[in-house]
Formats: structure tokens, sequence, C-alpha cells
């Protein structure tokens, strides 16, 4: 039986399809992502066995029995679904079970029957034949399996909403911009606009002045005129009356003689007067014309600061015209910066009630973050004395060693002997810690800032992972990425320990090794083991990457993240605690290798000596405690089975090793791996000899 699980998604047979038409964003965002799954199963089944004619016998018979059930339990769902029967017995065998979609079910089958031609098998002919009749009978419904991909659209919402937020951060920050422009070009015309009236304000009170100084001027030239004009009419009557009087006296001279000189004198004295006032009368005719002169200067220059205040009106008006307009501009802007300030006012409302209720969500669980670590600090004393025992052990719980995956024996630790009561004190201090606090709350006080509560819940993590029914739960509930990021940001010893043993204890698990290397566990490990001395820390680092060993799927990362380095370099602190999960680690490896390499999964040298661990396992083993050696010899037989290492075992002296191993090792297991390495490679033969 072939069975073939196939899965597409909708999505991306849309993206590759290069004769679709492109979509929007904005329908491709309303588009939900769908997975269509289907199953594919190719059975040969087998033709009914008649013993008489077969003549099995042994093994062959119980085969023939086997495979007659199988066929008789399918032929009976056939007949059932061909009668309509309500009771389909599909649970009477494997067959019918796996069968169970293919007939009667939503699958679309196809059903090819072989008979043969002799008349010899003309029973078995027509019971095969009757057998795909009733088969015929049957009608399948074909279903079409849809299923909502839930992550795809998850990330595309996500992407979504923090493209909105940065949208909306960035149109918020654009408005605030906006407004501070706005009000600095608002505040500048404003200056412009008082400047320009001081200046105005100044110009016409200059105009004014000299307007009146000019208007006091010719108001006096005008008088200074009249009283020109009047000594002038004075002036003009006196030579009149003078006139008068010298023809009077012409007229008397002839009457009187005797007043002939006198009157001669008189008109001579006359005449000089009248030649004085003409004189006068012509400095003062030159003295007008020169204040006309002056006044017709006055006039033109009157004309000319006329025109000048006119121009000045003028100017006035066209500035009074601008700034009518920038102030209805300005007005305008106002009022759509009053709008936009009014929504961000509501706005700001709107986050400042959400941010209200944010800190009052806070503040609760800060309420509540305080009870629990209130709850925490009392529990510490029922925690101190078993994790005492803990931290005397392997890791916090236990530490097992992951099984090699695809079956094989496993390599276990040596595990301390521990009492009954010690045992059921641990479990029931983990269970009450779990039952009164609860898994998310032990979570959350990884984060605590008191390194006490840190430790402890680290430690509480560490004790619930030790157990295979919780470490699901863990790792769903972001415990593996809490420690994970406790191991990479603490600076603290004892953190590194705990955190190291808890992550140990859930990498004994085949689907969250894959987990924590995928997250950069081992390069983690690997920098913890650098960077401490601490035997206890080291052991606890060593269990892990050990575990991790156990999965042949993730050597090379392993490799290529440090981690078999890291494990090689940890042999500098010389404790047997370390140098056995170190052991543990190259066995898990070496049996994994050796495995995948038989399998045809893998070609080439081994990782480890590429890493140069075969030096230091024929060097020292011998050297460390009876399980140390144990998984060294186990590592070293199954270093041995690749033909692709013998050129450097024989370089470093391992030949004699085998042989060591064959003759002395406490375990046949491994005794017979020895052999088999011996005897099926010519170049340890010809060693030998």
């Amino acid at each position: 039986m072939l069975v073939v699980h196939i899965q597409r998604s909708l999505k991306e047979k849309e993206e590759n399809d290069t004769s679709s038409v492109a979509i929007s964003d904005e329908s491709s965002s309303r588009h939900i992502p769908l997975l269509l799954k289907s199953k594919l199963l190719i059975v040969d089944l087998a033709g009914s066995e008649r013993i008489d004619k077969s003549g099995s016998e042994g093994h062959m018979l119980e085969e023939a029995k086997f495979i007659n059930l199988s066929l008789t339990s399918l032929g009976k769902c056939i007949n059932a679904l061909a009668e309509n029967s309500p009771h389909i017995p599909t649970r009477d065998s494997k067959l019918t079970r796996l069968l169970r979609d293919s007939f009667g079910g939503t699958a679309r089958t196809s059903l090819i029957i072989t008979i043969g031609p002799s008349a010899r098998h003309y029973s078995e002919t027509s019971s095969t034949i009757m057998f795909s009749q009733r088969a015929m009978k049957i009608v399948n419904t074909v279903k079409l399996k849809e299923e909502v991909d839930y992550e795809t659209l998850y990330r595309k919402l996500e992407y979504q909403v923090d493209y909105l937020t940065s949208e909306l951060d960035r149109q918020q920050k654009l408005r605030v911009n906006e407004k501070v422009h706005m009000e600095k070009e608002l505040k500048e015309y404003e200056a412009t606009l008082a400047e320009i009236e001081r200046n105005f304000a100044v110009k016409s009170e200059n105009l004014e002045k000299e307007k009146s100084h000019l208007e006091l001027e010719i108001k006096k030239l005008k008088e200074d005129l009249n009283t020109e004009k009047a000594s002038k009419d004075r002036m003009s009557e006196n030579i009149i009356q003078l006139e008068t009087s010298v023809k009077h006296n012409e007229q008397q001279q002839l009457e009187n003689s005797l007043y002939q000189k006198v009157l001669a004198d008189t008109t001579k004295m006359h005449e000089q007067k009248i030649v004085e006032l003409l004189k006068q009368l012509e400095d003062e005719q030159s003295r007008s014309a020169s204040l006309e002169k002056q006044l017709n200067e006055t006039k033109q220059h009157l004309s000319e600061a006329q025109r000048l205040l006119q121009m000045q009106e003028n100017i006035a008006k066209d500035i009074k015209k601008e700034l009518s307009r920038l102030k209805e501009e300005s007005t305008s802007q106002i009022k759509l910066l009053q709008q936009t300030n009014d929504e961000l006012l509501s706005e700001k409302a709107l986050i400042y009630e959400e941010l209200k209720s944010v800190q009052e969500k806070v503040l609760y669980e800060a309420r509540y973050r305080k009870s629990l670590e209130d709850e925490v600090l009392k529990l510490k004393k029922a925690l101190s004395e078993n994790n005492a025992d803990l931290e005397s052990r392997g890791t916090y719980g236990m530490i097992r060693s992951a099984s090699s995956l695809g079956g094989g024996d496993a390599v276990y630790m040596p595990r301390p002997i521990k009492t009954r009561e010690t045992i059921s004190g641990q479990r029931d201090t983990i269970s009450k810690i779990f039952e009164e606090v609860g898994l998310s709350n032990i979570l959350a006080l990884l984060r605590s800032e008191d390194l006490d509560v840190q430790i402890h819940a680290v430690k509480v993590v560490a004790n619930l992972a030790a157990e295979d029914i919780n470490q699901e739960r863990i790792v769903e509930e972001g415990g593996l990425d809490a420690l994970l990021l406790l191991l990479e940001t603490s600076e603290n010893t004892t953190i590194h320990r705990v955190t190291a043993g808890a992550i140990a204890n859930l990498a004994m698990n085949g689907s969250n090794q894959g987990l924590i290397m995928n997250r950069g566990g081992a390069r983690l490990l690997a920098n913890v083991a650098s960077k401490t001395d601490d035997p206890q820390t080291l052991r606890m680092v060593a269990g892990a990457i050990a575990n991790l060993c156990g999965n042949e799927k993730l050597h090379v990362m392993l490799k290529e993240d440090g981690g078999i380095k890291a494990l090689l370099g940890m042999v500098r602190s010389g404790h047997n605690d370390v140098i056995a999960q170190i052991a543990r680690g190259i066995a898990n490896f070496a049996k994994c290798e050796s495995r995948a390499i038989s399998q045809g999964h893998r070609k080439g040298r081994s990782l480890l000596i590429e890493e140069n661990a075969l030096n230091w396992m024929v060097a020292n083993s011998t050297t460390f405690s009876a399980s140390t050696r144990r998984h060294i010899e186990l590592a070293f037989c199954h270093l041995a089975q690749n033909e692709e290492n013998a050129r450097e075992i024989i370089s470093t002296g391992g030949i004699k090793e085998l042989v060591r191993i064959l003759q002395e090792s406490s375990r046949e297991d491994i005794r017979n791996l020895a052999k088999k390495a011996l005897n099926s490679n010519p170049l340890f033969l010809s060693g030998i000899q």
C-alpha cells in the first residue's frame, strides 16, 4: 500500500498562474486563502489463496490466513455497501479501516481485477468477478476538501494592521508638520502686514506734516503778497494825489508867482519823491515777481507732493487689497487648520480614551502580576528544598536522552536513585504551583524584573518540561521562545544554568528539537558554553546539545551553528558530569549518523571526525567512569561502521581500540558492533595482521 498526502494553497496557484490577471491589493486583501487537501491510495490486494492448491506450510500458511482474513473483511464491507446495510464492518481489519474512504466515502475509486484463463481456477475467477460486480454497485460521493489557511490569513491581516498603523502615524506626523508650517507662515504674514501698516502710518504722518508745513508757507506768502499789494495801492494813491496836486500847483503857479519858486522846489522835491517811489515800486514789483516765482515753485512742489501722496494712497490701497486677500486666505487656512485641529483633538480624545483603558489594563496586569509574584514568593520556601535536590542531579526535573529517530537502542543518562518521598514531594509542589498559578502566568513571570522571581519561574518551567504531557503546552504558550530569549539576554549564571536545563528537557521531544534548532537554540547554547566555566551550567548545556544530537536531520545545522564544536570545547572543564554528557551526545550523534549512512540517506566522512572528536575519543576511551566509557565505545564502534572513516581511524590508532572494545567491553551489543566493524572492513583486517 502506498499513501500519498497532497496539499496545495489556492493563493500559491493564483500567484504562479502567468495567464491570470493581476489582482489589486484591495481585492487580494479581501481574499481568504484556502488549502486543498487530498490523499492518494495505491493498494495491491493479494489474491484469495486456497491452502489445498498452494500447499503453503509454516510461516507461509500463517501469512495466507491473514491475507484471506483481510480479503474476507473487505468482501463483507463491499456486500454491506452493495445491499445498503445500516452497519459497515470497517473495523474488522486494518485493510478495511485504511480503505474506508475508498468504498462508500468521498473518494474517486478505480478497481482493477486480474483473472486467469485456466479452468482449474474457475471458482476463484468467478468469485473475483462477483466481487467486482458487487463493488460496481457502490456509489461514491466525491467532495472537494477545502480548509481556510488561517496562518497565511493571520500573517496577511497582521501585515495590513502594521501597514495601516504606520500609515496613520505618518498621516498624523504630516498633519502636525503641515499645521506647524501653516502657523509659521501665518505668523510671517502677520508680521509682514504689521510692518507694512507701521511703514504706511509713518509715511502718511510725514506726508501730513509736510502738507501742513507747505500750507503754512503758502498762507504766509499769500499774506506777504496781500501786504505788498496794499502798500502798492497806497503808493499808487499817493502818486495820483501828487499828480493832482502838481496839476493844482501848476494851475496855482499861474495864479501865484510868489509861490512859484516854492512850488518849483516842492515840485522838485515831489519829483524826487516820485522817482524814489517809482524806484521803490520797481523794487516792490521785482520782489513781487520773485515772490510769485517762489509761489509757483511752492505750488509745483505742492502738486508734486500731492502726486506722491496720491501714489502713496494708491500703493496703500493695493497693499490693503493684498492684505485683505492674504487675510481671506489666512482666514480660510485658519478655518481649515481649526477643522484639522478639531479632528486631531477628536482623534486625540479617542486615543486618550484608548490610552486610559490600556493604562487601566496595565495597572490591572501589574496588580495581578504583583499578586502572582507574591504567590511565587510564598512558594519559594517549598521549592528551595526540592531545587537543592534537583541541582544535585542532572537537569531540573530530569534530562533524558532523546532516543535515536527511526528505531534502535536509545542511549540513556545514568540517573541518581531517589526515594519515593522525594519524588512525591517534588510532584506535589509542581502540581500545586501549576494549579494555583497557571502555565501562562508562570511564563509571564519569566519577564519579571525581580531576578529571584525569574529564577524560580524558570525552575518551575524546567520541572514542568520534564513531563512529556506538559511539553507541547509549554511550546504552544510561547515558553520555548521565552526561554531562548532569556538565554540570549540574561547575564546571570543561575539563569543560564536553569534555562539550559529547561531547554534540555524540551529537547527530549523530536518535534521540539526542530523548533529549537530553527530558532537558533544551538547557537545560543554554544554562546553560553563559551562564556562560562561553571560545571553545573556546562552540564546543562552539554545535556541539551546531547539531546539535539539524537536527531540525524539536524546534524548539519548543528555543525553550522557551532553545536558540535561547543560540545567538544566543554571538555576543558574536566568535570566528570560534563564529560558524561559530552560522551552521551557523541554517542547519539554517531549512532544516528551510522543509521543514516546504512539507509543511504548520507554519504561521506563523519562530521565528528571533521570536528576532531576522534582523537579525543581514542585518547580518553579508558580514562573516565564506566558509563562514560560505554558511551565513547559505542560512538567509536558506530564511526567504524562507515568505510569513509577507516583511514582516519587507522591513522589515530583506532584498530587497537576496536580490538580492546571487542575483548574488554562490558556490553555485548558494543562487542558485536566492534566485531562487525573489524570483519566487514578489509583495511581493519589488514591492520590487525
